[in-house]
């Protein structure tokens, strides 16, 4: 999918499309609104192949274009009315590289030797893609094909990826990379091997993607949030009854930065769905990445639709506060800013970066 050719970054989100929509559709809706490239200038997105999201972005001419189209927010398409939004080509790129990466992630049991050297890497941003993994062992030789990223059990991306090398010596020299950031993430790196690679693969092949009976595997479930703030992807770990911050996986060895008291940066979101996932709760905030997500319960153990949400410093805290109102699945959030500036860094990245020992994954 290319992106239109024009460099305008006036840019509207549609959502609450119908499933059957075509880029036809999308522009008839528009009419009145000139589209860059007209076709070439709608995307519409899926949350996996061959199931839309009910999101599209069109690039359009001018910010004229952006008032015309905002004037068609909660007109009807068929019998469903459409949400339309300004929003900015980060969210836009973000969104399809995400796409992207579920289009051409984990695809079979690859063909891998047991003299070739494995790597595990978490952490990655959504939409990574597999040049950016490249880039960030760049001096090492990656063999052919050798980026393998993972989906979660619901067939998102997860976060993880697979790294092969043409020999063991290169991947014992890319665990130095260990904490290395992409963007502006720290990414961590394991050892694993063919073996692991081949298990993993053989999960997918038995149903992992298709089979409503299948039950995850503890590797499985280490999705991005599930795996990071819950104790082996355990949802109940999230701060039930609502004291204090969420957990963070041992295995992945992360600090929580703030404990949930005051201090660190954080937002307060109230209105959630009760059904609302950690993941669900990262989608709401991307391109910006928590740090820590605190899904809050009643006494009762029930979700009380409300969660404690921190991010990595008052910059990001504040760009989250610009979701205020947005929608989670047809119910508005509302947004309560617990942050200040150069309150709640609790460690550097001096001491969050520090020597140890090589990890097992």
């Amino acid at each position: 999918m290319m992106l239109g050719s024009g460099d305008s970054s006036h840019i509207v989100k549609l959502r609450g499309l119908p499933f059957s929509t075509s880029v036809e559709d999308v522009l008839d809706f528009l009419d009145g609104v000139n589209v860059i490239n007209g076709k070439e200038g709608v995307h519409m997105t899926e949350v996996r192949p061959g199931r839309p999201s009910g999101e599209c972005f069109v690039e359009v001419e001018s910010q004229d274009d952006v008032d015309a189209a905002l004037k068609k927010d909660k007109e009807n398409m068929g019998k469903r009315y459409i949400e339309v939004f300004s929003t900015d080509r980060q969210d836009m790129e973000w969104a399809l590289n995400a796409m992207r990466q579920n289009e051409n992630g984990f695809d079979g049991i690859p063909n891998i030797s047991d003299d070739m050297g494995v790597v595990k890497l978490r952490g990655l941003p959504f939409g990574c893609s597999k040049d950016e993994i490249i880039q960030f062992f760049d001096g090492l030789t990656v063999a052919v094909d050798g980026v393998h990223l993972l989906s979660d059990h619901t067939g998102r991306a997860s976060g993880e990826a697979f790294v092969h090398f043409v020999d063991k010596e290169s991947a014992q020299e890319a665990l130095i990379r260990d904490r290395e950031k992409i963007g502006h993430r720290y990414i961590e790196v394991f050892r694993s091997s063919a073996e692991e690679v081949r298990a993993y693969g053989a999960r997918m092949e038995s149903g992992f993607r298709g089979n409503r009976g299948y039950r995850p595997t503890p590797y499985d479930r280490n999705d991005r949030f599930s795996g990071r703030f819950g104790a082996r992807g355990s949802f109940g770990s999230f701060g039930r009854g609502g004291g204090g911050g969420g957990n963070f996986g041992g295995r992945g060895g992360f600090r929580n930065r703030g404990g949930g008291g005051g201090g660190c940066f954080s937002v307060h979101m109230r209105g959630l769905p009760f059904k609302a996932t950690p993941q669900d709760i990262a989608y709401f905030f991307k391109p910006i990445w928590p740090t820590n997500i605190n899904i809050l319960y009643d006494n009762s153990g029930r979700p009380s639709g409300e969660a404690d949400v921190e991010f990595e410093c008052h910059e990001d805290a504040m760009r989250a506060m610009r979701r205020d109102k947005n929608n989670m699945d047809h119910r508005y959030i509302e947004l309560f800013l617990n942050s200040s500036p150069g309150g709640g860094a609790t460690s550097g990245g001096g001491s969050f970066k520090q020597n140890r020992n090589f990890r097992d994954y």
